[in-house]
């Protein structure tokens, strides 16, 4: 009969109920929210101190690398950098959700910038984004090995 068994505890269904969403998910969702986060705030400061105050001398290679793209570039190490350290132990252990969770707000934000100026981008401003990318991407996930190994 039914009344003889135990009832089922809490902690059975709290297993159950643990075990049928996985655990990688939120500290991915996470990582990638901070990434945009990060990317926001460094995109609206780098076009805060560049717009309109350098406009004139954007004509030259040398003024848009030091005025558009280094800029680019440690907007794409913070972002990524703080969506690295953000992602902890032990999801960090694994190499594609680590490296999914720090690369994919600066890849998506490349592939809708290549998609969206499409039209209007040059072969200059389309490598540099991508250099931008790769090497920011780069720089931040050694940064990040050597601040985790530090630990």
């Amino acid at each position: 009969m039914r009344s003889n068994q135990a009832p089922a505890s809490a902690h059975h269904i709290r297993t159950w109920g643990s075990q049928a969403r996985p655990n990688w998910f939120f500290p991915l969702v996470r990582s990638w929210a901070v990434g945009l986060v990060a990317l926001t705030l460094m995109s609206v400061l780098v076009n805060y101190a560049v717009q309109g105050v350098f406009d004139s001398r954007l004509y030259s290679f040398g003024w848009r690398v030091a005025l558009i793209y280094v800029p680019n570039v440690l907007t794409m190490i913070a972002c990524v950098l703080a969506a690295a350290r953000v992602h902890r132990a032990p999801h960090r252990d694994s190499p594609p959700r680590h490296l999914t969770a720090a690369l994919a707000v600066p890849v998506f934000t490349l592939a809708v910038s290549l998609v969206h100026g499409w039209g209007g981008l040059d072969a200059e401003a389309g490598s540099m984004m991508f250099a931008a990318v790769l090497l920011g991407s780069t720089a931040a996930l050694a940064l990040d090995r050597v601040l985790e190994s530090r630990r």
